[in-house]
């Protein structure tokens, strides 16, 4: 019993020794360095110059620059109307007949006026050139004693009289022309022309229709001179300038182009919108396009043959309109902050005006994990 105690107790003493031993071997020696985190995955790309066209996204709705409401000027019923909507109209054209037949009737009662005040005031007339002579006859006979004071002054009085008779004759057939002249424009006004060319937009009355003025009979609308107007925020508004080369598609003609030219833009901002009209010159020389076609497209604002382009999901921004913002580049394996100005925008890519230059190592997606000094184990995106 007493043996395994001491046995024991030197075997304790044994360990205790070596413990000791091995303590001493290790005092002075580096401690164990801690260990690293690991480097974090990272789609990269090498920034390269190349060309980049900047353009700025437009839509809106054509609209004609030539839109004509026509009404009836008189009162009828309608005898004819043989256009359809979408017919083509000349200008000039007569588009819509009226009953004739009343106006005709007082466009002959009103010729027969002006004829009864023509005459009239050719009586009038003779009576005038009478009254002058048998005044001036009375003048004569006073100064040879032939006639007396009172005679004279009736003759003269005669002579006012006929020529005011003349001067009210000349006035009854003023009034009689104007009259024939009022009638002759509501006989015209039985045909109704197309003021401009273009095309019925719309009809509002067919043959058979009883109207008067102000009646809405049909609207005109001209495809060759269309516009697109489209609203454009303020913080894309700097770079438009009138003449810039506009595209644009609408849905009639998928997969086919139209071009077009900037005309002006508005002087003023919507206060609620914050942004301003840009007004759009079409060309329809194909005639294909149509008022009131939705059309989607974009504005070429510049070119630049060698620019430094990057995905626009590369940039940390928290404002869309802010020029000044940050990427992460690569650096001796290690993600570094670097801060760039922003030049233009196109299709989720960005021009980069400062901050980056050919072959620097982009790191192209973000993530919470990248910080400056971070390890980075780059990768090629697919």
């Amino acid at each position: 019993m007493q043996s395994n105690v001491k046995q024991r107790l030197t075997t304790a003493a044994a360990l205790a020794a070596l413990a000791t031993l091995a303590g001493c071997h290790n005092k002075g020696a580096d401690p164990v360095r801690a260990a690293e985190a690991p480097a974090v995955q990272a789609v990269v790309m090498k920034v390269g110059a190349e060309p980049f066209t900047a353009t700025i996204s437009v839509t809106g709705t054509l609209v004609s620059t030539t839109r004509v409401d026509v009404k009836a000027e008189t009162i009828g019923h309608i005898v004819r109307f043989d256009k359809e909507e979408g017919d083509a109209v000349a200008a000039g054209e007569t588009v819509v007949w009226l009953d004739e037949e009343n106006y005709r009737l007082a466009l002959r009662q009103a010729e027969s006026g002006v004829q009864v005040s023509e005459a009239a005031l050719a009586k009038a007339r003779v009576m005038e050139a009478h009254g002058r002579q048998e005044y001036e006859r009375a003048q004569n006979l006073l100064q040879s004693g032939g006639i007396t004071d009172k005679d004279l002054k009736a003759a003269w009085a005669t002579e006012q009289d006929s020529r005011a008779q003349a001067a009210l004759a000349q006035a009854q057939l003023d009034q009689a022309r104007a009259a024939l002249e009022v009638t002759r424009k509501k006989l015209r006004d039985c045909q109704i022309h197309a003021p401009v060319a273009g095309e019925i937009q719309k009809k509002y009355v067919n043959t058979g229709a009883y109207v008067e003025a102000p009646t809405m009979l049909f609207s005109l609308v001209n495809n060759q001179k269309l516009e697109l107007e489209s609203p454009v925020a303020t913080a894309d508004l700097g770079p438009v300038r009138r003449g810039q080369t506009v595209t644009f598609t609408v849905n009639s003609f998928p997969g086919e182009t139209f071009a077009c030219r900037v005309i002006e833009t508005s002087p003023a901002v919507d206060a609620e919108t914050r942004s301003a009209k840009v007004r759009i010159r079409v060309n329809n020389s194909s005639g294909k396009l149509q008022a009131g076609m939705f059309a989607q497209g974009e504005i070429l604002t510049g070119v630049v043959s060698q620019a430094i382009i990057i995905p626009a999901s590369a940039v940390y921004r928290d404002d869309r309109s802010a020029k000044v913002s940050s990427v992460f580049v690569v650096e001796h394996e290690k993600a570094v902050r670097r801060q760039v100005r922003i030049g233009r925008e196109r299709d989720g890519k960005l021009e980069i005006a400062e901050g980056l230059k050919p072959g620097d190592l982009l790191i192209t997606e973000q993530s919470i994990e990248l910080g400056e000094g971070v390890r980075v184990a780059p990768r090629e995106s697919r």
